[in-house]
């Protein structure tokens, strides 16, 4: 599977993570080579099934979890990080199924949208490299950066949203224990925007990711970054 993968520029990820018949993964190949590999995205987000409506972020333990958790593990190997992908299952759609609403999107940061006979690479990269935020929908990162050098960053972005927002977090890790900084905004109105800029102590940080939860319980999220650049893995496999 591998060597396919490789030879046609493909990538893949876990859809469901930890439910239905993903059951127990990524968990139980997270020593697999193929897993340690760039081809490898990581898990998609999911939120509605298993979903506990009293938590404060959606897909909190089978999503976000799950890529924390392989981020630790991985961190120093010279992969790339694992990502979190918006994801649905879509068949037979009648007028009345109201798609926008109800499924979350991925907003890639493209030169153009390919159209049908263009080239489809520059998608790909932009998932590959995590040039991308997912949301709900009801929230949207425009801009994002990890800004500065050395141990003193500040975790800037441009958010705008629909409902009032429950809170904004910039969550690390050491390549063991995960942490975050929740930053209050119950204060914020419906319908608006505004810059964030939030130093961050990189410190004997290995990776870093920002979040948005509103008071609906949505959100949007960036992926995460290595704080220092990985090691270079000849087996990494990306391309």
């Amino acid at each position: 599977m591998q060597a396919m993968m490789d030879a046609e520029g493909a990538y893949w990820y876990h859809a469901h993570p930890r439910t239905k018949s993903t059951t127990g993964y990524p968990d139980l190949i997270w020593d697999k080579p193929y897993v340690k590999n760039d081809r490898y995205l990581g898990v998609a987000f999911k939120p509605g099934m298993g979903q506990d409506n009293s938590e404060v972020r959606m897909c909190d333990w089978r999503c976000f979890d799950a890529i924390d958790t392989m981020n630790n593990m991985y961190a120093g190997l010279g992969v790339k990080p694992k990502y979190v992908i918006a994801d649905i299952d879509t068949y037979r759609k009648g007028p009345e199924d109201d798609l926008y609403a109800n499924f979350p999107v991925n907003y890639l940061k493209i030169d153009k949208t390919p159209g049908p006979d263009d080239d489809y690479s520059p998608i790909l990269k932009s998932l590959r490299d995590g040039n991308f935020f997912a949301t709900t929908g009801e929230i949207l990162i425009r801009n994002y950066s990890v800004a500065g050098t050395g141990n003193q960053r500040t975790i800037t972005a441009d958010v705008d949203w629909t409902f009032p927002l429950s809170f904004v977090e910039v969550v690390w890790s050491d390549g063991k224990k995960v942490d975050r900084q929740v930053i209050s905004a119950t204060e914020s109105a419906p319908f608006g925007t505004k810059h964030f800029a939030i130093p961050f102590d990189a410190t004997g940080r290995a990776w870093v990711r920002f979040a948005v939860w509103d008071s609906a319980g949505d959100g949007a999220f960036v992926q995460p970054v290595w704080v220092s650049p990985p090691k270079t893995n000849p087996t990494a496999g990306s391309r």
